[in-house]
Parts: structure tokens; sequence; C-alpha cells
């Protein structure tokens, strides 16, 4: 059995498939999010600081609550 022979252009075939590949990526994908993605993105991430935030002073309010008695527990 005879191997196929490759053509000359099979590894200019490639590089320039794998080019498109990676341009048409970037091509379809928007630029710019939309002022509504944007504002939904900070209204999570505001929510998610504020969770963490009220955690964090919970956490800390207890310590000094023990602290307060004189570590009794």
């Amino acid at each position: 059995m005879l191997p196929a022979a490759l053509s000359p252009f099979a590894l200019a075939r490639t590089f320039v498939f794998r080019r498109y590949l990676t341009l048409r990526s970037h091509v379809v994908r928007p630029t710019t999010a939309t002022p509504v993605v944007d504002a939904a993105r900070k209204a999570r991430k505001q929510l998610k600081k504020r969770a963490k935030e009220e955690r964090l002073r919970n956490f800390f309010g207890w310590c000094e609550g023990c602290g307060a008695y004189g570590s009794i527990f």
C-alpha cells in the first residue's frame, strides 16, 4: 500500500484554515457589551459585595463579643 502523496500546499492550507478559525472567533464575539448587560453585571457584583461585607461584619462581631466576655467560651 502506497502512502498518500501530500500536496505541496497542504501546510499552507492548514495554516490559513487555523488563522481563519482564530479570526472567526474574534469577529463573531461582540466587541462591547450592551448597557443592560453591564448594568446587570454591576448589580450582581454589588449584591455579592454586600453579602460578603455582611458575613465579615457578623464574624468580627462574634469575635468582639467573645473578647468582651473575657474568653469565657
